[in-house]
């Protein structure tokens, strides 16, 4: 049974041989007939499976043959080599119509490029890649003995290539076309995209754009890589693209795959200072090196397709917040769980800050600011090699007691002691405790507010208005709306285009309290209005869009104000006591002018935006004068008991 199916499977092979065979230009019965039988015995069915190397061996089949002359055996041999060039070229036929279109490239390279794709099974031109340029950069070594003439013909192949995607990327589309993650070498002088591949095919050295995605290391690290790869080709360009991104993100991979990093998205601490280590032997112009581990990790925090809260750094612009968190003038960019060492600890830090980022209300930078006391408390716990879901009071206490012997407000050790507490609370919650481990009354201090005295002496305004016409316009108008106005520096950051108006010939200000989740209007002296409705015309400031604005089209930042201030003031030999410049200051000046001139607590607390009036005392720096003062003049007016006794008893009080 066996032999009859090889017989019969055998006999249809053969006749589709002989079909093949019949399609050929004629030739004489006897070259047809000694072809057929030849390849039959090497079980060659298919004209195409044809070798060089059993065209050569068909000779000596010939002569044993009883055929002797060499000329007849040549044609024997030429017979299997026509049969071989024919169905080749049918079955080429897209290929060679392919080419014959590039009129760019002179008929001598098309045919050799030809002849060498054919041998490789390329159909067509789309099937080029870096391993075809490869080998057949290697062929004309063989073939051709001039460096110029070879780079000429491997030139062509180039062009023959280059041909191919501008064709295809004529037509409608959005955007460029992007890379297609193969493991394999990958090279950006054939990138989908015509220019990109036109950019980097003209390359003096070409290696330098080849990203090998075929060697043997992490599947997990090769996809990040290629991601950060494709990002970067389809945002940037020019130096930005080849020295911002592509040569140190060359050099972090071969470093990656060296130290067996397999996710990039969990680097620890110690492997990026090892880095850094490395960089330092380049003889480095500027610090891209650097900043590529931080541009890695964002684009593949941001690019994930779900997000990746196992990450050790999470950039906030994934995210999707409400606008009432934010604080656009100081805006938090990343969270970093890098400086806290245990993994299992990491992981409970983790859980917590994905719970108040996505459960509660809490402003951004709040949740920021209370998460470096809780890495500070577990630093600790690294420290003492504690794990913070098995701990007792007795192992808690020593922190609070090293936090009580800081030199800081009560205030601030309150603060870090309810922190520390609600993480545990939440822990509770989560089961990994039965109650909380420590009573947080018992740590907890009396508070006493203390006043400080803070209103910019007059000097020191008078020292700036005098120079205030050297500063630049933005920064000129910021500045009086700190000194007329009151204002936190992050309001006067965010004011908005509609926030200026007139209504009953008055002009106002209406500004988003970020702090207090609130708008708040207030009345806006008639010049200061004048001055910034020349500002925004001559600027072309639009409706919603902010009035001062950084170079991106985004609110002025605070800190960046502040510290041109700064710079600013020291260069003019300007201070404010025992510091520079400080914006808060300015809200102590103007709740204190306003009480010395018969304003209300209510008013002020108004106009200051602030929730409740003891707040609003602590900004007046001139109430407890007013209160000695008072004092005195009722004691005068009103002829105290105290002074009467004082007289009918002599000023000694006998």
């Amino acid at each position: 049974m066996a032999m009859t199916a090889v017989s019969y499977f055998q006999e249809g092979s053969i006749e589709d041989l002989k079909r093949q065979v019949m399609e050929c230009p004629a030739k004489e019965k006897r070259f047809v007939k000694r072809g057929i039988e030849y390849l039959c015995l090497h079980g060659i069915y298919d004209v195409l499976e044809i070798e060089d190397c059993l065209i050569e061996e068909y000779a000596l089949w010939i002569q044993q043959q009883g055929v002797k002359d060499k000329k007849l055996i040549r044609t024997y041999q030429r017979t299997l080599i026509d049969w071989r060039h024919f169905f080749r070229i049918k079955e080429f036929w897209g290929l060679k119509e392919e080419m014959e279109e590039c009129d760019s490239v002179k008929p001598t390279l098309k045919n050799k490029a030809y002849e060498f794709l054919i041998t490789q099974g390329i159909h067509s031109l789309q099937e080029i890649d870096w391993d075809i340029r490869q080998l057949y950069e290697r062929y004309l070594l063989g073939e051709i003995h001039e460096k110029e003439t070879r780079a000429w013909y491997l030139r062509g192949l180039d062009k023959l290539k280059l041909f191919d995607i501008r064709k295809k990327d004529q037509g409608v589309k959005v955007g460029r076309r992007s890379l297609k993650y193969e493991e394999k070498k990958i090279f950006l002088g054939y990138h989908p995209d015509y220019e990109t591949a036109e950019a980097f095919s003209y390359c003096r050295n070409v290696e330098k754009s080849v990203w090998d995605f075929s060697i043997k290391t992490s599947g997990k690290l090769k996809y990040q890589v290629f991601t950060i790869l494709n990002y970067a080709l389809e945002n940037s360009s020019g130096r930005e693209l080849t020295d911002g991104y592509l040569a140190p993100l060359n050099f972090f991979y071969k470093y990656s795959i060296r130290k067996g990093i397999s996710d990039l998205t969990v680097l620890e601490q110690n492997q990026i200072d090892d880095y850094v280590e490395e960089t330092k032997k380049l003889n480095l112009v500027n610090n891209r090196y650097l900043q590529i581990v931080e541009k890695v990790q964002r684009i593949l925090f941001i690019q994930a397709k779900e997000i990746n809260w196992e990450a050790n750094v999470w950039y906030l612009e994934r995210f999707q917040f409400d606008e009432a968190r934010y604080e656009p003038s100081r805006p938090v960019k990343r969270l970093s769980f890098l400086d806290v060492s245990d993994k299992k600890n990491r992981g409970y830090l983790k859980m917590y800050i994905k719970y108040q980022l996505g459960v509660t209300s809490s402003s951004i930078q709040s949740i920021w600011r209370k998460s470096y006391i809780t890495k500070a408390f577990l630093r600790y716990l690294d420290e003492a090699e504690l794990a913070v879901d098995q701990l007792t009071a007795a192992e808690i206490d020593p922190y609070i007691r090293r936090l009580q012997n800081e030199d800081a407000e009560i205030a601030t050790f309150n603060d870090k002691v309810a922190e520390i507490y609600s993480f545990f609370r939440f822990l509770t919650v989560r089961g990994y405790y039965k109650k909380i481990p420590f009573y947080l009354e018992y740590y907890v201090k009396r508070e006493t507010v203390p006043h400080h005295y803070r209103s910019v002496p007059q000097n020191t305004v008078t020292a700036i208005l005098k120079n205030l016409s050297k500063l630049p316009e933005d920064m000129r108008l910021m500045y009086l709306h700190l000194w007329c106005l009151g204002l936190r520096i992050n309001e006067v950051c965010t004011i908005k285009r509609e926030g200026y108006y007139l209504k009953e010939e008055m002009a106002w200000l209406r500004i988003h309290q970020h702090k207090m989740k609130m708008e708040k209007v207030i009345p806006l002296p008639m010049m200061l209005y004048r001055a910034m409705m020349v500002y925004v015309e001559r600027k072309g400031i639009l409706q919603g869009a902010y009035v001062f604005q950084n170079s991106k089209g985004g609110p002025y930042l605070s800190a960046h104000y502040w510290h041109e201030m700064v710079e600013w003031c020291n260069d003019l030999g300007i201070r404010c006591g025992d510091h520079v410049f400080q914006t808060h200051d300015y809200r102590h000046s103007v709740a204190t002018a306003l009480y010395e001139h018969g304003a209300s607590i209510q008013a002020i607390r108004e106009f200051l935006g602030h929730k409740h009036e003891n707040m609003t005392r602590r900004y007046i720096d001139c109430i407890q004068e007013h209160l000695d003062g008072s004092s005195e003049q009722y004691y005068e007016e009103h002829q105290s008991l105290a002074k009467e006794w004082k007289r009918g008893n002599g000023e000694d009080g006998n």
